[in-house]
């Protein structure tokens, strides 16, 4: 469950994206530059060239971190402070390409 960046958006979306998949492996928030933002299964590796194409990403969340799934979906301050992030960094990046929440 991706959403747009570019448009309207808010913390349920925020909540939306970290609930559509389970804590059962390491994932990445990543914002490309067509300003979408989604999860990204970290079992397919990205490299250099491929993180090139991404406007900023999150560090890895390690399987078990309650990072994504129902849990994290849940959590307000967690939630909000991924969107403040977000924020913080799009259109123009703020904390470079690697974002820390």
């Amino acid at each position: 469950m991706a959403f747009d960046i570019s448009k309207e958006w808010g913390d349920a979306d925020v909540a939306a994206l970290l609930g559509s998949v389970e804590d059962d492996r390491d994932w990445r928030l990543e914002v490309g530059k067509d300003a979408i933002v989604s999860l990204h299964d970290m079992t397919v590796p990205t490299g250099t060239e491929y993180d090139a194409t991404m406007h900023c990403f999150f560090e890895m969340w390690s399987q078990g971190t309650d990072w994504v799934g129902p849990g994290a979906a849940s959590d307000k301050k967690l939630v909000a402070t991924i969107a403040k992030k977000l924020r913080e960094n799009w259109p123009n990046l703020v904390a470079g390409q690697t974002l820390y929440a």
